[in-house]
């Protein structure tokens, strides 16, 4: 019968074989999937290990590195990369491998290679930057016009962030005394949350655009300088398509962040975006007491102008009006040497022409007068011809009822009485009846 072994006795044997097989430190690369530091300043994690597509997980292992160690590798790791060692980055680390009874397998972490994660950094920034250039986002926040007088701030940060206290301290404390309103939209700046958070800020400033200038990211200068979270596809394409020009200024000297590449504008620390809107306020400033100048200088010259331009017009007025008067005056002294001879010429002339239209008046008036006096003989006859008592001489007589001269039996009324004229006086007779003659 084969000899039972307890687990104990086995996992020392695996132990064992794994310190004599496996005795060397080995470069392993991979993916922090956890990584955290302990109170004691140890360090543990998880390295992964994926597929070609980075999708699915191929290979895991317990990693830790002791307090010492850990202390060193971190401080170089920090120095050159900027960040801390966390989940998502891909590390290529010095290992030795270890088995332990009661923990089983991991992996003692005796140094690491900075170079490495940079490299990494770097090809997943140029990815996300090739992707934005293709979408045709990369330059389209900068093509944004930036207002010169950039005073309605919109400020996207921590609310217990160093930087944001440094931002508006120099900014409302500035020498000039500028004025500038600012609102914060508070927002995660670190972590696996904070893109998400950022758009959520956005988005929130994007409902109220029309009462900004620009927006500013910043970030504190905390221990914590780990930019891997700008370095977002999804963030960075909402900043490059934002209404409103954005500024960054995520506190970091030396690396570019894909935030930084699609912002408006980026500056290396939230106080620099402060020095920067007050220097643009300066330059108003500035352009306002040259203009001012300019105008005063511009308006002095126009008066001079102007002053210069009525002295002459007056000049030239009274000029005129000297000669004008001059000319006048030498006119009717003419006209009053003239019209002497003038009139006593006009007078002949006229009284000549009375004389003629007398002459020829005469003769034409004798004839009218002739004409119209046998004219009047005409009717004078004609009247004559016409007297009633002419009539009665020759044997007629007039018939009158009531005023009337009868000229039909309707004239006549019965009873009533009829006068009758004849030449030497008139009968009166009363009517009695009268008989129609057919």
């Amino acid at each position: 019968m084969e000899a039972i072994l307890s687990l104990y006795e086995l996992n020392n044997m695996v132990r064992e074989l794994m310190e004599e097989g496996l005795p060397d430190r080995y470069w392993v690369r991979g993916e922090l999937a956890e990584g955290r530091q302990a109170g004691g300043g140890h360090f543990y994690g998880e390295l992964v290990d994926r597929d070609a597509r980075g999708q699915n997980v191929t290979a895991r292992a317990r990693v830790n590195c002791w307090a010492r160690t850990y202390a060193l590798v971190r401080q170089d790791f920090l120095r050159q990369t900027g960040r801390e060692l966390a989940a998502g980055l891909k590390v290529l680390l010095q290992v030795s491998v270890s088995f332990h009874e009661q923990y089983g397998y991991s992996l003692t972490i005796h140094d690491i290679d900075p170079t490495y994660t940079l490299g990494d950094a770097a090809a997943k920034r140029r990815e996300i930057i090739e992707q934005l250039k293709k979408d045709g986002l990369l330059e389209a926040n900068g093509e944004l016009p930036l207002p010169l007088l950039t005073q309605r701030i919109a400020i996207v940060s921590s609310a217990t962030a160093a930087g944001y206290g440094d931002f508006e301290n120099q900014l409302e404390g500035n020498a000039q005394g500028y004025y500038f309103r600012t609102r914060l939209f508070p927002a995660l700046m670190q972590g696996t949350g904070a893109p998400e958070s950022i758009i959520s800020a956005l988005q929130q400033i994007a409902q109220e655009a029309d009462q900004w200038d620009a927006v500013v990211i910043i970030r504190g200068g905390g221990a914590t300088t780990d930019l891997s979270d700008f370095d977002s596809y999804p963030l960075a394409a909402c900043v490059a398509q934002f209404t409103l020009p954005v500024i960054t200024g995520i506190g970091h000297e030396r690396d570019t962040t894909v935030l930084d590449v699609v912002a408006h504008t980026s500056l290396k620390t939230p106080t620099a975006v402060a020095a920067f809107l007050v220097e643009r306020a300066d330059a108003v400033a500035r352009l306002l007491t040259s203009l001012e100048g300019r105008i005063s200088l511009a308006a002095q010259k126009r008066l001079l102008g102007e002053q210069r331009w009525l002295d002459e017009a007056r000049r030239r007025m009274t000029s005129a009006a000297q000669r004008s008067i001059t000319t006048q005056r030498h006119r009717l002294n003419d006209l009053t040497l003239r019209l002497p001879l003038t009139c006593r010429s006009v007078i002949q002339r006229e009284t000549n022409r009375l004389s003629t239209l007398q002459a020829r008046s005469l003769p034409a008036l004798r004839l009218r007068l002739q004409a119209e006096r046998h004219h009047l003989q005409l009717l004078e006859a004609r009247h004559q011809g016409l007297d009633p008592r002419r009539l009665l001489s020759r044997g007629y007589s007039i018939t009158t009822c009531g005023g009337r001269v009868v000229r039909s039996l309707s004239d006549l009324k019965e009873g009533g009485e009829m006068v009758t004229m004849i030449e030497n006086g008139s009968i009166t007779s009363e009517i009695k009846s009268w008989k129609k003659q057919n």
